[in-house]
């Protein structure tokens, strides 16, 4: 099964039972439109540093990859979670932070640079172990704990909700681009005409 095709099969379970995005409270203004601020070209993370955003656009790419559709990179999956991240509760932004800081700390310890600056194998290398622990025979000692395992899976999560949340991550999952609320046929009170149905629909 492709990668994708598992996020899909994921993400379709998640939405059955109900699950949402982290929760949030932040308030916007009234047309307020997000994916404008995000796409600007002098975009700044408003939660993580720079190095930690640089590191979240490198995950990304490795989770969700392109292919012949845009990635979780090219889909900006990084800046919509600072946004969320920045409104977050402290411990959700701990929990984030921590994963993060375990990856890191598992590149320095296994190749001596950060994961930002080791080779796309080692990454690759690096989230195969924790997505699959003790599956490569290269790593030379067992680990009595999951904890790479379940940072692991924090980190996909917000990525894979994140991709799925934007547009081309839509389109990947069978939108169209039609906007939510079409005609309503088919549901006209008796004695109203189709057309004016329609129209008070809207």
């Amino acid at each position: 099964m492709k990668r994708r095709d598992l996020f899909r099969r994921t993400l379709t379970v998640i939405g059955a039972a109900g699950a949402v995005l982290p929760s949030s409270a932040r308030e916007f203004p009234a047309g307020y439109d997000a994916s404008k601020q995000l796409q600007a070209a002098g975009w700044k993370p408003s939660f993580l540093d720079p190095h930690q955003n640089e590191t979240l656009v490198v995950l990304s790419d490795l989770i969700i990859p392109a292919t012949d559709t845009p990635g979780a990179k090219e889909a900006l999956a990084n800046r919509f979670i600072d946004d969320l991240l920045a409104a977050e509760t402290r411990e959700t932004q701990r929990d984030f932070l921590n994963a993060l800081a375990y990856v890191e700390g598992e590149s320095l310890a296994r190749y001596g640079a950060a994961f930002v600056h080791v080779t796309r194998d080692q990454q690759v290398e690096l989230l195969s172990y924790l997505a699959y622990p003790q599956s490569l025979e290269t790593w030379n000692s067992v680990r009595s704990d999951d904890r790479g395992h379940q940072h692991f899976t924090t980190l996909k999560g917000w990525i894979s909700r994140a991709y799925y949340s934007s547009e081309a991550g839509q389109r990947e999952l069978g939108w169209d681009g039609s906007p939510p609320h079409g005609n309503f046929t088919g549901c006209e009170a008796p004695g109203t005409k189709p057309a004016e149905h329609e129209h008070n629909a809207r």
